[in-house]
């Protein structure tokens, strides 16, 4: 069957025909098919406006919620910056009460020995000693100096805490008696447990009592022996604390350990005196 060619421009539209059949005259027939095809196109046109106009209400109202999520991520980001700003620098936002100066028997021991009482762990008694409140001073005003060194503590904070801390077992009998009063208060603050409160305080005052301090001019190895005993006994306490076992009443005094501390003493002082002489 052989292809016919149509011109499309030679068709004429069955409406027209239909019209010119109605008896409309050509012109009437052209003007009816242009004023339907007229309102098809604006038709048309509303409908693209229609569709616009609500993909762009989407747009705006997805815009808006973008907005308001970019707005709670940074309201999100700002609290955690807060909350890690105040973490690593508590004491820079410590409320400060409306009250006047105290006077001069506040003790402002070092921020580190505070939190490591806070912590219930151990702290040497130097810090509240007459030379480590007057060291926590010096640290605050010449940080970075030599008199000041900086720790990290386990929760990513940072302290200042004197570079030169005497231990417990190189006191004196007058700084031993100077640092416990203010370590007995600084357990209270610190919210202490009653009992380990009282614990302590009785071993303290146990040791201030016992024989070997009480003499008019005490025994330099006597003395030499409490403050050894205290130092060693209140770091094993401390210790058996996370024992599996756990710790004891440090109040009572093992006379036995005391003993072979009075003798260690001695013969290390002997051993010193000896060494001099063999100096000379």
């Amino acid at each position: 069957m052989a292809n016919s060619l149509v011109d499309p421009h030679t068709l004429v539209s069955p409406a027209y025909l239909m019209f010119r059949s109605a008896g409309f005259t050509e012109e009437r027939a052209i003007a009816v098919l242009t004023r339907t095809a007229d309102k098809e196109r604006d038709e048309q046109a509303r409908q693209a406006r229609v569709v616009a106009e609500a993909q762009a209400e989407r747009d705006q109202e997805l815009d808006v919620e973008e907005v308001a999520n970019q707005g709670r991520e940074r309201e999100k980001q700002e609290a955690e910056f807060r909350r890690d700003e105040r973490k690593k620098n508590p004491y820079k936002y410590v409320s400060i009460p409306d009250r006047p100066t105290p006077g001069s028997g506040l003790v402002l021991a070092s921020p580190y020995a505070i939190r490591r009482l806070e912590e219930g762990e151990y702290v040497e008694l130097y810090y509240y000693t007459n030379a480590g409140l007057l060291a926590a001073t010096a640290a605050v005003t010449q940080v970075g100096d030599a008199l000041a060194m900086r720790t990290v503590n386990e929760d990513g904070t940072t302290s200042w805490v004197p570079a030169t801390v005497t231990p417990d077992s190189e006191l004196t009998w007058e700084q031993f008696q100077e640092a416990v009063p203010r370590f007995i208060v600084a357990m209270k603050e610190a919210r202490w447990a009653e009992e380990r409160v009282i614990m302590l305080s009785k071993f303290w005052e146990k040791l201030q009592v016992h024989r070997f301090g009480r003499q008019w001019c005490p025994d330099p190895i006597d003395i030499r022996a409490l403050i050894t005993y205290q130092a060693e006994q209140r770091q094993r306490w401390h210790l058996a604390i996370h024992a599996p076992q756990g710790a004891w009443n440090i109040s009572i005094l093992s006379q036995e350990i005391l003993r072979e501390t009075h003798d260690r003493a001695y013969r290390e002082d002997r051993a010193v005196k000896d060494a001099e002489s063999d100096a000379s």
